[in-house]
């Protein structure tokens, strides 16, 4: 390869990975503790998982239950039966009744104890379990985060393909001379390699299968075409299951037996289990019942069953056999399989927890590696200084997960059963407002050694904690869950005791002596010296100033502008809503009396009054103190109208003049962030 090609690749790897690395961090860390998804759920719940056959649950029973609070006639019925345990997820669609009422019309979502038919909506059952999983895809930023995790999977096979390139030749003789004592630049890049080579099968396909669940917008986009844009006809081949019936009329008939229909086909096929039960136009004269089933691994791979059959007259209107092969249906649930860790137990997913964590350790050396070889004595000191900034923030965002998710398993268990109707509301502040608080305080430590060793204590010191606090609260002491043969519970505690003993040797192995082989050390940056480079960059600031061409705006001018410019993309955005009155939509907000309501006076303070106060502002203060204040919240409302126009981009793809003048809005956040940056490295009183 020529020099100049490895260089492209070289630096194609580094800045992919880099752009990347926070997000795949979070993304790795997070998937790690989601392969135990279901493990957590039950240790959060702290009861014992009692096991009934899934054929012998009383489905009539639990329809006659649900009827007195749901009309169940035209709606979808789904059972989503648990592998472990008495619970399940039901969900109802809204009736497609014509003569259904209001309430009948609105889907439904919750879980059921199959054995005592207590139900839970979701925020009640919404767990830790639930929230890391989500965490793993960015679930928690409405609309755009599963497409977030999407790219940076795309991104992050990038930085595999570059990766190997670029250390082709050095990927064998890296592995076996790895040695500790080198220098840290050598440490880590040697690291990076191998264990980068360990993890590579898994890493591949990881970034193969987040891509195809990320963007599977994306992967549907050229079947529509083959489809003439039927999608129905579509998601019908590439998921029978889902295929929908139009209702016709409600039956006279009396409803026969689901109970029956799940006996006589459960055992259909040899050595299945049931996953789901389906309920389709209950209560139609066209009702159909339709069981799904699954086949061990051992068996067959990709061994799923199904049998769709008219309730009324027994006729099967679908069925597949586990062991028949399909392709649409196999090449989907392989890439689930492969994915989510579904083709082995436990054993297994110790293996892809263990290949998750390496990946992090190779994300986090890969960061590293960047440091130490931009911390050179030739380079300037402000660009040291702005690199050794973003590497501190770096490594809190990703090292603070560690013991955020501790204390978080922690709070779960302290959480009284009082507060399980806030209990997701409740999940998502501590979590978030606790790793905000460690970011803060790590970033400012400015040393990744300490902050690296303060993580790995603090982390393992709670995660020692944890099974103590699960003994104390719910007497699920670990001889006692393993006497009693609850695995689950039993394997979040033993994992949490393995994590916390690993992350405190690794506390003690590291010695302050280690902190001399980095570059760093070599070069260090005296934080005093931040003062006067301020001093001369002004000086070369003011230098500039006098010397810029006259037609150049002054800087409060542009500033004030831009902030005027975000007011007239609101007031232009909410006139283009009105004016959809003019083409017979309607403007009228359901439930509205006439009055303005309190939450529209605050969105209106929040976003347009703010923006004004600080134009206005800005034309009398220049303290160093309102120019930080006028950049926070220039970032904020950067990030809400870059949102903004992603939102409106895909919920209502057809408001092009809404779309474009949000966009204009945003590009306006984006160039007034840049200069109230720098305004605020200039001179405080100019």
């Amino acid at each position: 390869m020529s020099k100049r090609n490895y260089n492209v690749f070289f630096n194609t790897h580094t800045v992919s990975g880099i752009v990347i690395s926070v997000a795949l961090y979070v993304i790795f860390f997070a998937g790690a503790f989601s392969f135990f998804k279901e493990e957590i759920i039950n240790w959060e719940k702290g009861t014992f998982v009692k096991q009934t056959p899934k054929e012998n649950v009383n489905y009539d029973g639990i329809l006659n239950a649900l009827k007195n609070d749901y009309q169940l006639e035209g709606r979808d019925i789904l059972f989503r039966l648990q592998k472990k345990g008495e619970e399940a997820f039901i969900s109802l669609s809204p009736s497609k009744d014509s003569l259904a009422s209001k309430k009948a019309k609105t889907a439904a979502y919750f879980s059921l104890n199959t054995n005592t038919y207590e139900r839970k909506s979701y925020t009640e059952f919404y767990s830790l379990g639930e929230f890391i999983y989500r965490l793993h895809f960015f679930s928690q930023l409405p609309y755009i985060g599963i497409y977030l995790a999407g790219l940076v999977s795309v991104f992050f096979l990038f930085a595999i393909v570059t990766g190997i390139i670029v250390h082709w030749k050095k990927i064998v003789s890296n592995f076996y001379t790895f040695n500790p004592k080198l220098i840290l630049k050598r440490v880590w890049a040697d690291a990076h390699t191998a264990l980068g080579v360990i993890g590579l099968p898994f890493q591949l396909i990881y970034a193969l299968t987040g891509a195809y669940f990320g963007l599977s917008i994306l992967v549907l986009l050229p079947a529509n075409f083959l489809y003439n844009n039927n999608q129905d006809k579509l998601l019908e081949d590439l998921r029978p299951q889902l295929k929908t019936y139009p209702w016709i009329a409600k039956t006279t008939q009396q409803i026969p037996s689901a109970n029956d229909f799940v006996v006589k086909n459960a055992q259909r096929w040899k050595n299945t289990k049931i996953k789901r039960f389906t309920i389709k136009n209950y209560g139609g004269t066209n009702m159909k019942y339709q069981l799904m089933v699954n086949q061990s691994e051992k068996i067959h791979f990709l061994a799923q069953g199904r049998i769709t059959i008219d309730a009324f007259t027994n006729k099967i209107e679908d069925i597949k056999a586990p062991e028949k092969e399909v392709y649409l249906e196999n090449i989907q649930a392989s890439i689930g399989k492969l994915h989510f860790g579904h083709y082995g137990g436990i054993g297994l997913k110790i293996i892809y927890f263990i290949l998750a964590l390496i990946t992090c350790f190779v994300i986090i050396t890969g960061v590293l590696i960047w440091l130490e070889a931009r911390n050179k004595k030739s380079i300037p000191l402000s660009k040291r200084l702005y690199t050794n900034k973003v590497g501190h923030i770096y490594m809190a965002i990703c090292l603070s997960l560690f013991p955020v998710i501790a204390l978080s398993f922690i709070f779960v268990k302290l959480l009284p059963q009082a507060y399980n109707n806030d209990r997701k509301s409740l999940i998502y502040y501590f979590f978030f407002i606790s790793w905000l608080i460690a970011i803060i305080i790590l970033r400012y430590v400015r040393n990744n050694y300490k902050t690296n060793k303060y993580t790995l204590w603090t982390g393992g010191i709670l995660g020692l904690l944890i099974p103590i606090i699960n003994g104390f609260v719910t007497n699920n002491w670990i001889w006692k869950t393993y006497k009693a043969q609850q695995y689950d519970i039993l394997t979040i505690d033993l994992l949490w005791i393995f994590l916390a003993i690993t992350a405190i040797i690794f506390a003690v192995k590291l010695k302050p002596a280690i902190q001399e082989k980095s570059s760093l050390a070599k070069n260090p940056i005296n934080y005093n010296e931040i003062k006067a480079l301020k001093k001369q960059n002004i000086i070369k600031e003011q230098a500039l100033v006098a010397h810029q061409n006259n037609n150049q705006l002054p800087m409060k001018t542009k500033i004030i502008s831009l902030w005027m410019l975000i007011i007239f993309g609101y007031i232009f955005h909410h006139i283009y809503g009105l004016a959809t009155v003019f083409f017979n939509q309607t403007v009228f907000i359901e439930g509205s009396d006439g009055s303005t309501p309190f939450w529209a006076h605050q969105w209106r303070i929040l976003m347009e009054g703010t923006v004004f106060l600080f134009a206005l502002l800005t034309i009398q203060l220049s303290k160093k103190w309102f120019k930080i204040t006028s950049l926070i919240w220039g970032v904020i409302v950067a990030i809400f109208n870059c949102y903004h126009v992603i939102e409106e981009a895909i919920g209502h793809p057809d408001e092009l003049s809404k779309i474009w003048i949000l966009l204009l809005t945003a590009i306006a956040s984006i160039l007034l962030v840049i200069n109230l940056n720098q305004w605020r490295k200039q001179a405080v009183n100019i």
